[in-house]
């Protein structure tokens, strides 16, 4: 039995963050625009329009790594875990979604302790707190960890089989 999430059950996750991917890739495009325009016309004021695209950059990449992990596209082995037989495949299932969680909760305490050092701590240009880049990783790191305690709870979890009736 696959860990595989049946497509109802990964829809509006995936959208959700798709959408917002989305968002901030037009933002980061639009930003990198004005940057190519401001250079080429030699105006200045427009430098915080750099600012914007390399934020805006750090969070369709790790959006993109969550939705990629939320449709299994992220990493895949799959010529080798086809050539294993089905107990093998399972037990991998498993320690894949293990692994995936205990990645999940150390990006998520090493992005929790760099945001107490430098959360607060201005951007260079536009003056921003830092967490608006920094929440990037306990972000993922979150949504990383979340995945795979619905992978293994959906994996443990089967409806008891009936007991068979002793005849009488």
């Amino acid at each position: 039995m696959s860990d595989a999430p049946t497509p109802r059950e990964d829809r509006w996750p995936a959208r959700l963050l798709s959408a917002a991917g989305v968002a901030v890739l037009l933002l980061m495009v639009g930003a990198t625009l004005i940057a190519v325009v401001a250079r080429y016309f030699g105006l200045t004021g427009l430098e915080w329009s750099y600012e914007i695209a390399g934020i805006a950059f750090l969070w369709v990449t790790f959006l993109g790594a969550l939705v990629a992990e939320l449709r299994h596209e992220n990493v895949a082995f799959e010529v080798i875990k086809r050539a294993m037989s089905e107990r093998w495949q399972r037990s991998l299932d498993v320690l894949s979604v293990l692994l995936l969680g205990l990645v999940g909760a150390v990006l998520l305490a090493s992005g929790i302790a760099m945001l107490a050092r430098s959360g607060l701590v201005p951007t260079p240009l536009l003056r921003w707190p830092g967490f608006v880049s920094g929440a990037t990783a306990p972000v993922l790191a979150a949504g990383l960890f979340a995945l795979a305690a619905m992978r293994l709870w959906a994996r443990f979890r089967r409806p008891p089989s009936p007991k068979p009736r002793a005849d009488r």
